[in-house]
């Protein structure tokens, strides 16, 4: 509807005109004056994703019962998310998870060998305030098979909400 509108309008404006040559001057003034407005208006506003982005922080979430599952192409990282704000509904989010192949179980992921790290967006539909679970599927190509104790890490690297 809103494209019909400003196809009438333009219409209107076009034959305004031409058919009122007093109406020249003034009307390309005019609309050169609203092109210029549009033209800065989209220019500094933020655009969708960036605004989608900025609704809502990692520290406005908290996950928790996070397993990683090893499937035969790779992992599922399956837990819960909780939306802490009042107002944004969080759409979906980024995870990045690491995979560290540890001689012992206890030791620092800065002293294991990072043996695989993949991406995955995780589809979620949370209210502000609630809960929900949420699974993400990764890929790990070339992943070498693990001589030690398969340890892994994960951060969220994007999100979007609305």
């Amino acid at each position: 509807m809103p494209v019909a509108v400003l196809i009438v309008v333009l219409a209107a404006y076009v034959y305004a005109l031409v058919a009122a040559p007093r109406f020249r001057i003034p009307g390309a003034i005019g609309g050169a004056l609203i092109l210029a407005g549009l033209t800065w208006y989209l220019i500094v506003s933020p655009s969708e994703p960036e605004r989608a982005a900025n609704l809502i922080s990692v520290e406005d979430l908290t996950l928790d019962r996070l397993e990683l599952e090893q499937t035969v192409r790779g992992a599922t990282l399956r837990g819960r998310v909780e939306n802490l704000t009042e107002t944004a509904h969080l759409r979906e989010m980024t995870i990045t998870v690491r995979l560290f192949d540890c001689a012992l179980a206890d030791d620092e992921l800065d002293d294991c060998a990072t043996i695989g790290e993949s991406s995955a967006i995780a589809r979620v539909d949370v209210p502000p305030g609630q809960l929900r679970g949420f699974s993400a599927h990764y890929i790990f190509p070339d992943r070498p098979a693990v001589i030690g104790v398969l340890r892994w890490d994960y951060r969220i690297t994007a999100l979007r909400a609305t």
